[in-house]
């Protein structure tokens, strides 16, 4: 992670993030795992719903 901090005028800042992807995507895929365990959708058994579905909705 790279933080980047830019002074525009005396009171304004302007700060620049870039975060890796992986980090980002393992954190998302952990969290659909999470949800994918208790959401609840028609057609599918609780806790059994499709990793894909689950992130569409």
């Amino acid at each position: 992670m790279t933080v980047n901090v830019e002074t525009l005028d005396k009171l304004e800042r302007k700060i620049t993030l870039t975060l890796p992807v992986g980090t980002i995507q393992s954190e998302v895929d952990s969290r659909l795992k999470k949800l994918a365990r208790t959401v609840k959708m028609d057609g599918f058994r609780p806790g059994k719903v499709p990793m894909n579905v689950v992130a569409q909705r």
